[in-house]
């Protein structure tokens, strides 16, 4: 899985998987369109670097 930023919001970056159609379902059950990034991104390369942007149910079923 991979972490997909659904807003610029606090905790609305969501670890899912992509979909063919272009949206993400996310562990904690939404689903989105994610926010392009830089570079032609979809996906965070890594974990996000601030924790405040992590959804809380996201980061609890990744074990953290």
């Amino acid at each position: 899985m991979t972490w997909y930023l659904r807003s610029m919001e606090d905790h609305d970056t969501h670890r899912g998987e992509l979909a063919a159609d272009g949206t993400v379902t996310a562990s904690c059950g939404v689903t989105f369109e994610p926010k392009p990034l830089p570079l032609n991104r979809v996906g965070l390369p890594g974990y996000p670097y601030d924790r405040d942007q992590i959804c809380p149910a996201c980061a609890k079923r990744r074990g953290q």
